[in-house]
């Protein structure tokens, strides 16, 4: 069963967007002010729990529509840049659900 993490966008008093990004299993969270700090530590902290993680987005009602659309992009940027390791782990959990299921294609 996957351990869930909440990822809250809000912004700061000086106008800046951040993630607060909370492991609800531990019920301890850490501060991510760019995209790059956020990957890191949901790896890291997915990696306490074998990458088997669900992750639920919220926002904060006072998160500007700019800094919404910023984050927004920045997000799309790296998908594009991960898309390949993104399509290999896909690929990987369709096999490995289908050979848990005893269904192999290549049969």
């Amino acid at each position: 069963m996957a351990v869930k993490f909440i990822s809250h966008v809000d912004q700061n008093e000086l106008g800046e967007w951040f993630i607060k990004l909370t492991d609800t299993l531990e019920e301890s969270s850490v501060i991510c002010n760019d995209l790059d700090q956020y990957a890191i530590k949901i790896e890291e902290l997915g990696g306490e729990y074998g990458g088997e993680i669900e992750v639920e987005w919220t926002r904060s009602p006072l998160l500007t529509p700019a800094n919404y659309q910023a984050l927004q992009d920045g997000m799309a940027k790296m998908q594009e840049k991960y898309q390949d390791e993104i399509d290999k782990l896909n690929n990987k959990n369709q096999e490995d659900q289908n050979n848990e299921s005893g269904f192999n294609p290549n049969d």
